[in-house]
This record gives structure tokens, sequence and C-alpha cells, in this order.
């Protein structure tokens, strides 16, 4: 059975990086923790289930970038089933996660100009802008933030 991965490469998980620091700041420590922990632990069950494989078809890959996932998607017809199944779980997970992100961003984006509009993006300056105006953000905005909480 021949399946397509359509996983996002690194831009994805540089975006989710940005997006959850300047989006849903105020609640940083809770919802960035949470979809920390959601990632990790699809990381780390590819890991146990698609190491072999990686190792078979991908060892002279230079991680990064994307490479591994398009060796493994090159390979797609050899790897094992479990691989196979837990590849596409993450692509789901990973599709939620993008989703309720990028609700949250265009719910906070009003909070973030009104209330941090002169704040230096990067390095969590807008999320500790955000947090420390908590009492100002939206209702909109604290329940997209309360969505990622919740999974």
């Amino acid at each position: 059975m021949k399946t397509m991965f359509h996983l996002p490469t690194n831009v994805v998980f540089v975006s989710l990086c940005s997006i959850t620091a300047s989006s849903v700041a105020y609640a940083q420590t809770d919802a960035t923790s949470v979809i920390l922990q959601r990632l990790t632990a699809g990381i780390q069950k590819l890991e146990n289930s698609c190491g072999e494989d990686i190792k078979k078809f991908c060892s002279t890959v230079t991680p990064g970038e994307g490479r591994i996932l398009f060796c493994m998607q090159a390979h797609e017809d050899k790897i094992s089933p479990k691989c196979a199944f837990d590849l596409r779980e993450a692509e789901q997970e990973l599709q939620e996660v993008t989703s309720q992100l990028e609700q949250a961003r265009n719910a906070c984006r009003t909070d973030i100009e009104k209330l941090c509009g002169q704040t230096l993006p990067g390095q969590g300056r807008i999320a500790a802008c955000l947090a420390a105006q908590s009492a100002s953000v939206s209702p909109s905005c604290s329940a997209a933030v309360e969505k990622l909480r919740i999974k």
C-alpha cells in the first residue's frame, strides 16, 4: 500500500514557534507547554517507530530543512507499517495544532496591535507584553488561547 505523507518542513515549525510566541503569549507558560508536550510526544513516537527505517534508508542524509522527511517519502513504499501509521498520525496532530495556533493568532491580532504595537517582535517580547497586559486582552483572544490548552 502506497501512502503519501504531507508533513510540512521546518518552515512550519518555525511558524509554529513564532505564532505561539506572538499570539498566545499571555498564557505562554500553559499554552506553549501544552503545544510543546503534544509535539514532543509525536516526535518521540516517530523516533520509536521510524528510527530503524530512518537508519536503514536515510542514514546518509544530513538532518534539517525536511531532508529526512523527504528521504522517508522517497522510500515510503519500503517503510514499516507502524512507521507509516505514526507518520500519518503525526501529520494530523501537526495540522490540528497549526489550525489552533492560526485561530489564536487571528483572535489575538487586534490585541497585539493595540496593546503591544510599539513592542519589537522576537525573543518573546510580544509574549511578555501581552502577559503584562493580560487583564486587557479581549475575550476572543482569551478563548482562543484557552482552546490551545485543552486537548
